[in-house]
């Protein structure tokens, strides 16, 4: 069996930094990073030319930045 390539975004992503670092998001990093990279937020806005949020998670959501309330 092949194995899967990886994203070609991943060294220089800001959310691979953080999955690589805590073991606890470790199912993002396989999940999107290692995986199936085109379902990916983030690689398919950078992919689009657009510019890619900082907070854009690679599920599509956003990460709320310290201090923002839910509402």
């Amino acid at each position: 069996m092949a194995e899967a390539a990886h994203c070609p975004h991943m060294i220089g992503c800001p959310m691979y930094s953080l999955f690589k670092l805590a073991s606890a998001l470790a199912v993002w990093k396989t999940n999107y990073c290692e995986a199936d990279f085109s379902r990916c937020a983030r690689f398919t806005t950078s992919a689009r030319g657009e510019a890619v949020p900082i907070n854009l998670l690679p599920n599509g959501s956003l990460l709320r930045k310290p201090g923002e309330s839910n509402r």
